[in-house]
């Protein structure tokens, strides 16, 4: 089934939209050690809403597919390099948003039986969560941004801007970067909807009558 453009550009920009929302919204611990944001997030009041943007996040990045589907035969070469690293970033996404939004789950189903669980353990589960299902997720995306600037046919500064993307996508795990990433998947995925690929029709073989 032929994916069209203005489903692979929809898909990346919920991705770049979807993402950064589930994560500033979330409040899993990370950063700077706050013993109170660890306490909040283990409470079980905050589980249902932990549990559904990680499932926000996740759906997020399942929009990354379309997208790389329809990119992938618009590369003149590289194609299977950027659908495998598209594919191993939306899998570790899903994996790493449910990882994440388990953690609050297993508090609220655990009860006073995890009570005692020491804070800085938490804290180290989260932010191993926030790792994959963010910055693992910016690593492998934004190398295919990389593989996108090199062997896609874009427009001078729409080249230049997936390279910086990319590379922040890179760097993403460095926390700053990781903004720079996502505003380049909602200018990509914005720029892949309101425009139209050139038809790639095969040449005609003539016959001997």
């Amino acid at each position: 089934m032929e994916i069209s453009r203005r489903t692979a550009g929809l898909g990346l920009f919920v991705y770049g939209i979807g993402t950064p929302v589930a994560f500033m919204s979330i409040g899993s611990p990370g950063g700077d050690y706050d013993d109170d944001v660890i306490t909040t997030y283990m409470s079980s009041g905050h589980s249902a809403t932990a549990f559904a943007l990680a499932y926000l996040g996740a759906v997020a990045a399942l929009g990354l597919l379309p997208f790389a589907a329809r990119m992938r035969t618009e590369l003149r070469s590289g194609g299977d390099v950027f659908w495998g690293l598209v594919v191993a970033g939306t899998a570790a996404a899903t994996v790493g948003w449910f990882l994440l939004g388990g953690v609050a789950v297993v508090f609220a189903e655990g009860g006073s039986a995890l009570a005692t669980l020491p804070h800085p353990v938490v804290y180290a589960l989260t932010e191993l969560s926030n790792l994959v299902a963010v910055c693992a997720s910016a690593f492998l995306v934004g190398s295919a941004a990389l593989v996108l600037a090199a062997r896609a046919s874009l427009p001078g500064a729409l080249r230049v801007a997936s390279v910086i993307g990319g590379t922040c996508g890179l760097l993403g795990a460095f926390f700053f970067p990781i903004f720079f990433f996502w505003l380049w998947a909602i200018a990509f995925g914005t720029w892949t909807l309101a425009t139209t690929a050139r038809e790639v029709r095969p040449a005609r073989v003539h016959q001997p009558a």
